[in-house]
């Protein structure tokens, strides 16, 4: 399966949107933590049906786009627009073969996004009310999940149009940002430094794999099939590349080591160096509710002395990627 974090969902998941629609959610509580859904998919379906019915040539499409719907994971900027022109032009012969799933709406989403919230908070234990609003919308047939902090609102946005079962792992992702964020542990700010993006992907993706023990661990961080594999093959390197880097927040050192390539030449060194991190704190006895209680400014130290202890310590003789305390391998 294609993993559901991708770089570029990651890399601007604090970014304003092209558009934010005025929010008519209903909302549902359980144990310290609310949801509350808004549905795009109406305004999406009435943009493809109009320009099905006139037969719109690209260029008008894309002017009923902006008219009728206008919504789009980009950053807000003129290249952010030209990006989702692009996206929306390459989706658009796809968009056939999902639209029954489309025209169902949030309804048989919502049940599933309560489960998943209310699962990641039994993990991370927030100690005061969270309230997330959950978008459903109509992506690009990427599965482009991100999680955005905005003037104390927390936002979840969802595609509808990816499989069930890579929705539900996405949801339990961006749900373990949007807990961090709201328990005042993370920002969730777009600028944010690398060591920051390490500790806060690592966790995501360890919950992921806590709460679907049954998938495949690669199900949980990759993006690429076979990146693990490739990844633990490069992992000194790695862990070298990243170290100094990991107080920047400087968008190029951002891009490089989410978009990639970083310094071994991989895409998303930062998400492998916090699945080791995160994986070997939880074999050593850590919670998952201590992590998610880190202080945002304390993150690059707290990564920075975890990687110091490994690349000095003695090399165990390498064990199999499906082994959470697989930190070290020889050069």
């Amino acid at each position: 399966m294609r993993n559901y974090s991708s770089p570029l969902a990651c890399f601007i998941a604090a970014a304003s949107l092209l558009a934010v629609p005025s929010p008519q959610p209903q909302t549902t509580a359980t144990a310290n933590v609310s949801l509350s859904v808004t549905d795009l998919s109406p305004k999406f379906l009435a943009l493809y049906e109009e320009a099905v019915r006139e037969n719109a040539s690209p260029d008008v499409r894309w002017e009923l786009w902006k008219k009728l719907y206008h919504f789009a994971a980009v950053p807000p900027t003129p290249e952010g627009e030209k990006m989702a022109r692009m996206l929306f032009d390459q989706a658009w012969p796809r968009y056939p073969s999902v639209l029954e799933g489309i025209r169902g709406g949030a309804a048989p989403i919502t049940p599933v996004a309560e489960q998943q919230l209310k699962a990641v908070a039994e993990l991370l234990r927030p100690d005061k009310p969270v309230h997330i609003e959950l978008l459903i919308y109509v992506g690009d047939l990427e599965d482009n999940a991100f999680t955005v902090a905005y003037e104390g609102q927390i936002t979840t946005a969802i595609p509808i149009e990816s499989p069930p079962d890579a929705r539900k792992m996405l949801m339990t992702h961006e749900f373990t940002h949007a807990l961090q964020i709201g328990m005042g542990s993370f920002s969730g700010n777009f600028k944010r430094t690398v060591g920051a993006i390490v500790l806060t992907e690592g966790l995501a993706s360890r919950v992921t794999q806590k709460l679907f023990p049954d998938r495949p661990e690669t199900d949980s961080i990759e993006f690429t099939r076979g990146w693990l594999k490739q990844a633990e093959q490069h992992r000194v390197e790695i862990l070298r590349g990243i170290h100094p880097f990991l107080t920047s927040d400087k968008p190029d050192d951002i891009e490089r080591f989410t978009i990639g390539p970083g310094p071994a030449g991989l895409e998303r060194e930062a998400y492998y160096v916090g699945w080791l991190v995160i994986g070997d704190w939880l074999t050593h006895g850590m919670s998952f509710a201590d992590i998610a209680r880190i202080p945002e400014k304390e993150m690059p130290q707290r990564v920075t002395s975890e990687i110091d202890a490994v690349l000095a310590a003695p090399k165990p003789l390498a064990q199999s990627v499906q082994h959470e305390s697989n930190f070290w391998l020889e050069e």
